[in-house]
C-alpha cells in the first residue's frame, strides 16, 4: 500500500512539469474574421482573432498593407483577457483596393506568435467607389444645396425693410 502512495503522491507532483511540457510555449492566434464581412469604400475594417497563452498575453498587432507590401502599417488590437479576444481596426480604403493582414502577439513572458495564414497571408478587397455613388452623391448635394439656398431666400425675403404706402 505504501508504494501505491508513494506512486500517486510522486505522479501528482510530476502532473505541474508534465502540464507545463505539453502547453505550448507560446500564444496560440485563431483564424481572424473580419466586420463588416463585406466592406465598402467608407468602412472601417474590424480584426477580429482569439489569442492565448499560458502566460498571458501582452500585446497583440495587426500588420495590413495596401500594396502588397511595398509599404505597411501596424495597428495595436486592444485584448480583452477574460474572452481572449483581440481586436483592431483598420481604416477606410475610400478608393477601393486589395488588403493584405497578419496578426502577431507576445505572451508575458516575451514568447511571440504569427498567423499570416500559411505565408499567404489574410485578405479582403474593398470595391471602388463606383460612378453611380459618385452621382448619387453630387445629386444628393446639389439639393441639399437648393433646399438651402431657397431657405436663404425666403429668409431674406421675409426679413427685407418694407416701405408703407400712404
Amino acid at each position: 500500500m505504501s508504494k501505491r502512495i508513494v506512486f500517486v503522491l510522486s505522479f501528482l507532483l510530476l502532473l505541474p512539469a508534465i502540464a507545463t511540457v505539453a502547453a505550448p510555449p507560446h500564444p496560440t492566434i485563431s483564424t481572424p474574421s473580419i466586420t463588416p464581412a463585406s466592406p465598402g469604400p467608407g468602412d472601417q475594417v474590424t480584426i477580429n482573432a482569439t489569442v492565448t497563452a499560458n502566460a498571458g498575453i501582452h500585446n497583440v498587432t495587426v500588420h495590413y498593407t495596401t500594396d502588397n507590401w511595398k509599404t505597411n502599417s501596424t495597428v495595436l488590437a486592444s485584448y480583452n483577457s477574460t474572452s481572449h479576444l483581440a481586436l483592431a481596426t483598420i481604416p477606410p480604403l475610400y478608393s477601393g483596393g486589395d488588403v493584405q493582414y497578419f496578426i502577431v502577439a507576445f505572451d508575458n513572458n516575451g514568447n511571440s506568435s504569427t498567423n499570416d495564414n500559411g505565408g499567404t497571408y489574410f485578405t479582403y478587397t474593398v470595391p471602388a467607389t463606383s460612378l453611380s455613388t459618385l452621382s448619387s452623391m453630387w445629386i444628393t448635394i446639389a439639393i441639399v444645396m437648393v433646399a438651402v439656398g431657397a431657405a436663404v431666400s425666403i429668409g431674406f425675403y421675409s426679413f427685407r425693410h418694407k416701405t408703407t404706402t400712404r
